[in-house]
């Protein structure tokens, strides 16, 4: 797998995994959590922000001619998806075996397909994460499914996505619900994308955990 990671290998600040949206790559979420972490009026001084440690991973697959990356083919049925998750998620379990990982909180971040992908992450490895950050993730063919984890999760759409349709949204929101400890949010007039409000609610999230 490849990936772009920031790490202080000293630290005992969480670590973030994070997987990007179809047709992008591993900058994309390096920009979400810069975005999260930077200063902003409320804080005292420049000084006081932490430095993130994180792994941003580029998914499986190169996609032709357009560019970007995909972690599972865009139209693929639920059976292909939730294979091609698994064995990333394996590849993953398997990197945060690592003993200098054992004893840091385990933040999830992804967007979209990333999004999704996480949330199989927690489904397979339910007892590995503190806590998951899925934005905007197409939840189609998990209408039955049932998760027991103490995971914590957050989950945002934006109210004119078009992109994921309506009916797999409600189905993140009732399976993450049905699981306990959710955060859910919704964004007027933001489409398939993210907005400073959401940004905003990601930082506040994270401090609450």
């Amino acid at each position: 797998m490849q990936m772009t990671s920031q790490i202080d290998a000293g630290g005992n600040n969480p670590i973030f995994l994070m997987f990007h949206g179809y047709g992008n790559d591993e900058s994309e979420m390096v920009r979400i959590l810069d975005a999260v972490y930077a200063p902003t009026r409320a804080d005292a001084a420049p000084a006081a922000i932490a430095v993130p440690s994180y792994i941003s991973f580029r998914a499986t697959y190169a996609r032709p001619y357009m560019g970007g990356n995909y972690w599972y083919p865009d139209g693929c049925g639920v059976d292909e998806r939730q294979r091609e998750c698994a064995a990333v998620g394996d590849a993953v379990a398997s990197l945060l075996d690592a003993s200098a990982f054992a004893h840091r909180r385990k933040i999830l971040i992804g967007f979209s397909q990333g999004g999704y992908l996480s949330y199989r992450l927690v489904k397979a490895h339910p007892t590995l994460f503190d806590a998951a950050i899925l934005l905007s993730p197409s939840f189609m063919g998990e209408e039955q499914a049932a998760l027991d984890s103490p995971t914590r999760f957050f989950l945002a759409y934006g109210a004119q996505d078009r992109t994921i349709p309506l009916p797999d949204q409600q189905t993140a929101h009732q399976v993450l619900e049905r699981a306990g400890h959710l955060t859910y949010r919704e964004y007027s007039g933001m489409a398939h994308a993210i907005c400073d409000e959401e940004i905003a609610d990601i930082r506040h999230f994270l401090h609450a955990v």
